[in-house]
């Protein structure tokens, strides 16, 4: 009976034993990865000498480096030139001479009269010996036979000897100074030219405009310029005589807006004077008859007028 027993308990522990059996060989949670490859590590002083040298840098080999493929097509926009008035807003057109220090001159844009026969344009130089700006002022006939926007595109100044109508601060030098012309506008017809000149320091701004009027040749009559000093004296003699303020004792400076709508003849400016602070405080509204030569005072508190826009600049638009 005992030895049955035994007989049974051996029979069911083969039985287990063998549905529970499986090879090590083929399963091993403690097998040890395969190691990934090292660099070896130097393990002598000389080694890491030899290690720690700079290759020369004609003696380096840059790596190989191939163009990635690419489908993407670039679109560069083209562009054009169109025309646009340049007195706009009326008196507020300011130019840009940020270069001038840079090359020791600055040319600014040409700005053509209402039918592009003629160019108006300032030239601006820089002496850096005295931290001085000058400036010449031209004005150019333009070559006819070509479309309007090869006139501008294509007018060189240097291609013949050209005579400045006005010098600012050209014949002098002086620490700091600085006299800038610039164009205002043109008139309606075409046949005047507003021109301002910003007299001031290069280093403290301006502290006086003066105007001139350039008339075009006629039949009877050949080119001219008149600076207009009589205009910033009748508004000092004003101020004087009606308002016992000298004028002169303090920062006063003049906006010329351009030629009234109304009348070609008529030129309209705004003045300002400045108090401690830095603040404008205005000062009326005047105008200046060119035929009549003389000045007029429009309104002591209005500052909208209609002024004529004439003048024509070259736009670089995107298409």
């Amino acid at each position: 009976m005992k030895l049955t027993k035994i007989l049974s308990i051996l029979l069911i522990l083969f039985f287990v034993n063998s549905a529970f059996a499986f090879d090590i060989k083929k399963y091993n949670p403690f097998k040890k990865r395969s190691p990934k490859t090292k660099a070896k590590m130097v393990e002598t002083k000389q080694e890491w000498i030899i290690e720690a040298q700079d290759i020369p840098l004609e003696e380096r080999k840059p790596d190989s480096y191939k163009e990635p493929k690419s489908d993407k097509k670039y679109y560069y926009p083209s562009f054009n030139y169109v025309f646009e008035k340049y007195n706009y807003p009326p008196g507020k057109r300011e130019l840009n001479i940020d270069d001038v220090k840079r090359n020791l001159f600055s040319y600014p844009y040409l700005v053509a009269d209402p039918n592009c026969l003629y160019a108006a344009y300032p030239r601006y130089y820089f002496y850096p010996e005295v931290n001085q700006i000058s400036s010449e002022f031209y004005v150019e006939e333009l070559d006819s036979s070509k479309t309007r926007q090869k006139r501008i595109l294509e007018y060189n100044h240097n291609q013949k000897e050209r005579i400045p109508i006005i010098k600012a601060g050209m014949k002098e030098k002086y620490n700091n100074l600085f006299n800038g012309l610039s164009l205002v506008d043109w008139s309606k017809d075409g046949k005047k030219l507003l021109i301002k000149e910003k007299v001031g320091s290069t280093l403290n701004g301006v502290y006086r405009t003066y105007l001139y009027i350039h008339f075009l040749p006629n039949q009877d009559k050949e080119a001219y310029t008149i600076k207009l000093t009589g205009f910033n004296e009748a508004v000092e003699e004003y101020f004087r005589d009606f308002k016992e303020l000298q004028l002169t004792k303090y920062y006063y400076d003049i906006e010329p807006l351009g030629f009234s709508l109304e009348d070609d003849n008529i030129v309209i400016v705004l003045c300002y004077v400045y108090n401690n602070d830095g603040n404008k405080i205005f000062m009326g509204s005047w105008g200046y008859d060119i035929e009549k030569n003389r000045v007029l005072l429009l309104s002591k508190t209005k500052k909208d007028f209609s002024i004529s826009t004439n003048g024509l600049i070259l736009k670089k638009v995107l298409d």
